[in-house]
Formats: structure tokens, C-alpha cells, sequence
């Protein structure tokens, strides 16, 4: 059975620069046509949050988790942990929402549904292999600081100037993007020739509509944050979705590949 699904990323809630509430409310009006919501990490950003602490930010990243769950009940929710939201306490609201919540599950890497793979693409800053992106990811989950008001202050007029906007246009460039991804999902044997068709991907704030690359069309959806493109990327996949969320609630460490 074909089932219609969503993959959004990059919403940096919590924080300051983020327009993603905005953005939400056209989306949520869009999730009944919907059988999946693949959030691709990011979704909240613990290091820029203005909640104060880290329990009481991961208080609120669950509280929106919970709304958007009920809400939508008709829903399954994938969650793929990023570089920003990858923090174990993050983890264990992901758990505990896992364990409660029988539509929802969260994955640690990557998830492959039928011919797509979905990841957040913190791989392209953190290095090409597994063990260089958990060594990126530490550095934002053993090293967690909450940002000083200087700093908030600072970012601030970063965003109102739109000058954030400008590395990843540099740093990301659509061919680099797409080289660097294709050489690591080689890595994992899941390039096109093992099936894999399509690449849904986050982190680096620059939309992509299907641009192709060694056989495969690479999707990004941009950001949540102000000033920056947001295109949420809708896709198709024969999956047992009921499948998806039973075994990835089991084993949400694990790079697991579901076949139609």
C-alpha cells in the first residue's frame, strides 16, 4: 500500500531565530492528507534554546512533540535525531514518547523506507565515516552550554541583517552536497545500484527540489529559521508504516532498511 509522507527538518524551535511556529500552523492545516511526518533532526535547538536550562527546554521540545501527536492521530511520526537535538536527554523524551506513544518512534543515524533513505546529513560537516559523526555530535551533546544573552544579542542581529544566510549557500553548494552524500551512502552500500532512489536530507539550510546526482535525487527542505527558504518535501513509500514504527521503537539505534 502506498502511503503519502512529509520530511521536514531544520525547524531550530526553542530558539530565538526560528520562524518555524509560523510555518507550523500552514503545515498543520496540510497533515491530514498525510500517513507519515519523517521529522529529519534539528527539529529543536538545545544550544540557542531561550528555556533557560536543558530540563526545562527538553520539557518543552516534549510538550510540542505531545501536541503535534495529538493532534494528529491518523499520523505516524519518524524522528531522525540532528546535531542540535541529539543530546541524551533529548533521547530519553524520544524513548519515553516512544514507549507511550504507539504512532511514534525516533532513530539515532538513518532510516531506509523502500527505495528512500531519510538522515539528517550532519555527515557533511562531521567527516565521512560513523565514527567521525559521533565524534561531531559529542561536541554538541557531552559539551551542551546554554547561549548567554550577549550572545542570543548578537545572533540576532546576525539574522535581522540576513547575514546567516550566506555560509551555507558557500559551504553547502548543491554539487559538493550532493558528491559528499553519494561517497558515504557508498560506504553503507546504499547507492543506486543497491536500490536507493531518493535522498531526503537536513542540515544545511539550503532547499534542494530532487537534483540529481549518480542516479539519485537528492531533497532538501531547507530551514525553519527567520529569513531562510522552508519547502517541507513530500514523498511516496510502500512500506508497512505499522512495521516502521513497532521495530524502530525496538531498536532505535540501529540503521534499519524496510522493504515493501
Amino acid at each position: 500500500m502506498t502511503s503519502r509522507g512529509l520530511f521536514v527538518s531544520d525547524l531550530h524551535l526553542l530558539s530565538r531565530r526560528t520562524a518555524a511556529q509560523k510555518h507550523w500552523q500552514h503545515l498543520a492545516a496540510e497533515l491530514p492528507k498525510y500517513d507519515l511526518l519523517v521529522l529529519g533532526g534539528d527539529i529543536f535547538d538545545f544550544r540557542w534554546s531561550t528555556h533557560g536550562d536543558l530540563l526545562r527546554s527538553a520539557e518543552a521540545a516534549r510538550e510540542w512533540l505531545q501536541k503535534v501527536l495529538e493532534t494528529n492521530k491518523h499520523l505516524k511520526v519518524v524522528y531522525t535525531l540532528g546535531n542540535h537535538d541529539c543530546l541524551p536527554a533529548m533521547q530519553t523524551v524520544l524513548e519515553n514518547l516512544a514507549q507511550e506513544v504507539p504512532q511514534f518512534c525516533w532513530t539515532e543515524q538513518h532510516v531506509v523506507l523502500g527505495d528512500a533513505i531519510f538522515l539528517h546529513g550532519d555527515i557533511l560537516d562531521a567527516g565521512p565515516t560513523q565514527a567521525s559523526l559521533i565524534n561531531y555530535r559529542s561536541k554538541f551533546s557531552d559539551q551542551h552550554r546554554e547561549k548567554g544573552n550577549l550572545a542570543h544579542r548578537m545572533y540576532d542581529l546576525l539574522v535581522a541583517s540576513r547575514i546567516h544566510g550566506v555560509p551555507p549557500k558557500i559551504l553547502h553548494r548543491p554539487a559538493r552536497v550532493t558528491k559528499r552524500l553519494s561517497d558515504y551512502l557508498a560506504t553503507l552500500e546504499l547507492t543506486a545500484e543497491q536500490g536507493i532512489r531518493d535522498v531526503y536530507f537536513g542540515h544545511t539550510h539550503q532547499p534542494l527540489p530532487g537534483v540529481m546526482y549518480r542516479q539519485q535525487s537528492f531533497h532538501n527542505p531547507g530551514s525553519g529559521i527567520k529569513h531562510l527558504p522552508f519547502i517541507p518535501c513530500p514523498f511516496t513509500v510502500n512500506v508497512d508504516l505499522d512495521q516502521v514504527v513497532a521495530k524502530l521503537t525496538a531498536h532505535p539505534k540501529e540503521p534499519l532498511r524496510f522493504q515493501p
